[in-house]
């Protein structure tokens, strides 16, 4: 079952709080009238908005973030005003609905949770059908863009910089985005190099983990580049007027990432050592050292050197790089502090 994380919004009709929610769970078997109205909100042809009446006491919305067709996630209390526009209310109010481990805590009172888990929903849900696609006003666009913005700043809080103490890059060649003439490229990360960011990140220098999550690749049999195959990545790069995703890899040395959920993947790159432990399908906690500066996969480590050591580091978010598109202020205002950076 594809995990869903549900927002459900009560519209209470009477004072009661969620008496009336017991009312309607009458029986196993009961049927609950459901009533399904589709939205494309995103002018993609897809519904990516799904509203659920359940017996015009409780609305229900699912939102389908990734545009494929399920609405797999919906995260934020929302109420209508007298004019029956939506009003968001700021609060995240999500459980696991798929019991997968997504979520298991939320504001969703416990007999709406009984009532969604309910056979008389269940089967009332199914029967209801796709409903109907429905135009799309103002206040709904504004509601996902609410949605939206709330869902980010759950899965990307609690993050910090790989490495202790520092800030963000001071130069903007050194922020994702910044060309790399030499390989005719883009630089997708943020480079740690000593003297630019505050504290020392010389080679071996602790990298951390820069929250809590599960490793996905940890090059612990990592073999340095010969030149030759440094040369070769470098040629094909510039014959491409590009660099192609296997040379890119290649350039990026000994690597980990670690899985921190929800479409967010940190890389660490470069590195001279991995800390033990630290393998496929480790959990590892924020904070914890996970590896050692290092210059693998650069030139002067093809030929034998230590020089340029630094540490590189991308934050990846549903499969973008963060900064990706944006200017080197715009990087600094929104990395600054989803990183906990320093000032």
């Amino acid at each position: 079952m594809k995990r869903v994380v549900i927002l459900a919004v009560a519209l209470l009709a009477l004072a009661g709080g969620g008496a009336w929610y017991m009312g309607l769970l009458t029986g196993p078997a009961s049927r609950i009238d459901v009533a399904v109205t589709l939205y494309d909100t995103n002018a993609s042809g897809n519904a990516d908005l799904t509203r659920e009446h359940i017996g015009d006491q409780a609305t229900i919305w699912r939102w389908d973030r990734n545009d494929d067709g399920s609405g797999d996630v919906v995260a934020y209390d929302v109420g209508m005003d007298a004019e029956g526009q939506l009003v968001a209310t700021g609060e995240i109010a999500a459980w696991d609905f798929g019991a997968d481990g997504v979520l298991d805590s939320g504001r969703v009172p416990e007999a709406l949770q009984e009532l969604m888990r309910s056979p008389g929903y269940l089967a009332s849900a199914q029967a209801a059908g796709p409903g109907n696609v429905e135009l799309v006003d103002t206040s709904l666009r504004e509601f996902v863009e609410t949605l939206r913005g709330g869902y980010d700043d759950w899965r990307l809080s609690g993050f910090q910089l790989p490495v202790l103490g520092a800030k963000l890059p001071d130069a903007d060649r050194l922020l994702p985005g910044a060309r790399r003439a030499y390989r005719f490229g883009i630089h997708q990360g943020f480079d740690m190099y000593p003297g630019h960011v505050g504290v020392p990140t010389g080679y071996g220098a602790p990298v951390i983990a820069v929250k809590v999550g599960t490793v996905v690749r940890a090059d612990t049999d990592y073999v340095e580049l010969a030149a030759e195959e440094y040369d070769e990545a470098i040629a094909i790069s510039q014959a491409a007027g590009t660099t192609p995703e296997a040379q890119l890899d290649q350039l990026r040395g000994r690597q980990v990432w670690i899985d921190h959920g929800h479409g967010v993947i940190s890389r660490y790159a470069h590195l001279s050592g991995i800390a033990p432990g630290v393998v496929t399908g480790a959990s590892v906690e924020a904070g914890a050292v996970i590896a050692f500066v290092g210059n693998s996969g650069m030139e002067s480590a093809s030929r034998g050197g230590n020089s340029g050591a630094h540490l590189h580091f991308e934050l990846r978010i549903d499969g973008k790089y963060l900064g990706e598109g944006m200017s080197a202020d715009e990087i600094r205002r929104v990395a600054g502090p989803l990183l906990g950076a320093a000032e």
